[in-house]
């Protein structure tokens, strides 16, 4: 998962070819551009060796043509994309432990994996690489995170996150929250 992360944190989103056609020459001439990527990224000391062994060229091409990695690339050619967004958030620990009686306040940290601006509003991303059978099991277990990330963005921003969407690489399908 750390692989992926890191791939996508640095993967330049306004760069890379649009994927129009599926035929085998289009194919084989993304897997050239993405796999000259990564060999860039390991040259230039930015992925380790071993971490773009683990990385599968046609998860990343499959993001590249989902509907999210098409707003991606157009929000990064506007400079309207951010990636990898620590936070730190304050929240009643009634919250996460219902018995608790004082109001105590609690610090949430994270990262962002991104967020991009639409109009004037928020589009909240996280990849996950988790090993599902099926989207729902995502959503149950992430929601209440991307909850703490909306409400962090919110706060700091001052905009309003108009939608939530998780990509799962192992599924190569995008999640509305």
């Amino acid at each position: 998962g750390t692989a992926y992360h890191r791939v996508m944190e640095l993967l330049d989103m306004k760069g890379m070819p649009e994927f129009t056609e599926d035929t085998a020459v289009e194919k084989e001439n993304w897997k050239k551009y993405f796999m000259d990527w990564l060999d860039d990224q390991v040259r230039r000391g930015r992925i380790e060796e071993d971490a773009a062994r683990c990385i599968c060229w046609e998860d990343i091409l499959q993001f590249a043509k989902s509907g999210i990695g098409r707003r991606l690339r157009e929000a990064d050619g506007k400079q309207r994309l951010w990636r990898e967004q620590p936070f730190v958030l304050g929240i009643d620990a009634r919250e996460l432990y219902p018995e608790e009686e004082d109001g105590e306040l609690i610090l949430v940290q994270g990262i962002i994996d991104a967020y991009f601006m639409e109009e004037d509003e928020i589009v909240l991303v996280d990849y996950k690489t988790d090993r599902v059978k099926e989207a729902g099991e995502l959503k149950k277990r992430y929601e209440k995170q991307l909850a703490y990330y909306q409400q962090a963005l919110e706060r700091t921003t001052g905009k309003k996150v108009k939608e939530k969407i998780i990509y799962s690489l192992a599924l190569d399908e995008e999640l509305v929250l």
